[in-house]
């Protein structure tokens, strides 16, 4: 039967045993497209992915098994047979689709590469786990800016589990013309930590890094604030000095011995631009308070983004290790 499936489970290297049955971690991964092979592929990635049709309407009848259809059945038997504790799929493109298929409708976990969004495709009980949530902390794919196929949203469906956008190690120049200049799975190579973990496109440090730049713009609307509180205390300090001097010459022989002190006042008052609380002053003191209190309100709402950043950048480090950690040991050829 030719739908474009192809698929392998496998097991860590070091725990194989031709003779076992029973697995605690199965990993089943999946082919993505194969442009040179005629054994369906065009048919999953036109008819189920693009047009979210679930049958297979290239072959008469539409009565050939699509490839969702294998994928979901191989499985099925890898479950009935080994039994696993746990079922993780992968797969690239096609592949990815596939992988985020059997997820959703086996309620497994999945980390794929450039998976196009099949959500139409799935049962109504994969789509009611999608949309409760309860596959957003189960899958999750790596893609690139620019590349049409792992961006494809299927029409606006909801989108399973996670994405997250992730450096390539270059650009195809005739598949960028078609916007899948990123999208082949060469893009992946070399693009993946030590421990296994993916390079985003915005690695943590990197989001760290910004949020300590968040933190300096708190600072400075911080030192705005001081500055205006310090002009405020020394107007005061110099009106009050002035007032001072003025009333010391309304005393005999002053330049101003014809004036009373209340003169002073009053002659004060007249200049300034708001009087309140026996105090002249010579600025908006409600536009400035309004200021302050603008001010200190932003810098709080910096601080608690810029540690909300932090938190999150820090979770996705810790989530993106573990994500390496969990293929550590398997073989790949």
């Amino acid at each position: 039967m030719k739908n474009g499936l192809q698929a392998i489970a496998v097991v860590p290297a070091d725990k194989y045993d031709p003779d076992k049955l029973k697995y605690d971690d199965v990993i089943i991964a999946f082919r993505g497209t194969e442009f040179d092979r005629f054994d369906g592929d065009k048919t999953t990635d036109v008819v189920q992915i693009t047009l979210g049709q679930k049958r297979n309407l290239g072959v008469a009848g539409g009565k050939v098994a699509t490839s969702f259809d294998s994928a979901l059945e191989f499985a099925e038997k890898i479950k009935k047979t080994y039994n696993p504790t746990s079922i993780h799929t992968t797969g690239h493109s096609k592949g990815a689709a596939e992988a985020q298929y059997v997820a959703a409708e086996m309620d497994c976990y999945a980390t794929t590469y450039a998976a196009p969004n099949i959500y139409r495709l799935l049962s109504d009980k994969a789509k009611k786990r999608v949309d409760e949530g309860v596959m957003e902390n189960k899958v999750v794919d790596y893609t690139h800016k620019k590349d049409a196929v792992g961006n494809f949203d299927q029409f606006g469906a909801p989108m399973i589990g996670k994405q997250f956008t992730t450096k390539s190690n270059g650009t195809d120049s005739i598949l960028a013309a078609v916007f899948m200049g990123q999208h082949p799975m060469s893009t992946f190579l070399e693009m993946f930590h030590n421990n296994g973990s993916v390079r985003l496109e915005l690695e943590p440090d990197d989001i760290i890094r910004h949020a300590k730049e968040i933190q300096k713009i708190s600072d400075i609307l911080s030192d705005i604030v001081r500055n205006i509180e310090r002009f405020q205390q020394q107007e005061e300090e110099e009106v009050a000095k002035l007032k001072s001097q003025l009333k010391h010459e309304t005393g005999p022989g002053g330049k101003y011995h014809l004036l009373e002190e209340h003169e002073v006042d009053e002659a004060i008052r007249e200049v300034a631009k708001i009087s309140q609380n026996g105090k002249d002053y010579f600025h908006d003191v409600q536009l400035a308070e309004e200021l302050i209190h603008l001010l200190r309100k932003k810098q709080k709402e910096l601080i608690h983004f810029g540690d909300d950043i932090a938190y999150a950048a820090n979770s996705l480090r810790d989530k993106d290790n573990q994500l390496g950690t969990n293929f550590e040991g398997l073989a790949v050829r």
